[in-house]
């Protein structure tokens, strides 16, 4: 096949002509859908744990957290719990701190077992004071992971 320069083609035919509006249209399309495939759900921010949003309370009660009221700001992690879980939610921010702290304390895996019964039991008590239902226990062994990593014996 050889190439045809532009000055030497002559007008399309009606075959031609109707491939390339069929050409053009597709790729319109196709543009059109990458556009909207990258732009992704209006509204969402950057995925969950970007914040909480207008109309959520903060841990003191404050509506629509982050500057302006906009939601953007200390958000509530991957999954939407604060680091450790729905039970995390019962107990206030002072009492989270120690659960954390006490989790990164220990040298045994038993003491670890031991606390995480003992934790287990003021979350199911703080769950019945507020009148919820107290969440499910945690998806995996955290003692294990800790000692699967090495953090404890």
């Amino acid at each position: 096949m050889t190439a045809v320069r532009p000055e030497e083609s002559g007008p399309l035919n009606e075959a031609q002509e109707s491939i390339m509006k069929k050409l053009t249209l597709a790729v319109g399309m196709m543009a059109m859908a990458a556009t909207l495939a990258l732009a992704g759900p209006g509204g969402m921010g950057m995925g969950m744990g970007m914040g909480q949003g207008c109309g959520a309370t903060d841990a003191n009660g404050a509506a629509c957290a982050g500057p302006g009221g906009n939601g953007v700001g200390r958000g509530n992690g991957r999954g939407g719990f604060n680091g450790g879980g729905p039970a995390m939610a019962l107990l206030t921010p002072e009492e989270q701190a120690r659960h954390r702290a006490t989790m990164h304390s220990f040298k045994t895996t038993e003491e670890c077992t031991a606390y995480i019964a003992q934790h287990r039991q003021l979350v199911e008590e703080r769950a019945k004071e507020k009148g919820v239902a107290a969440p499910l226990g945690p998806r995996g062994n955290a003692c294990e992971r800790m000692k699967m990593r090495g953090m404890i014996g």
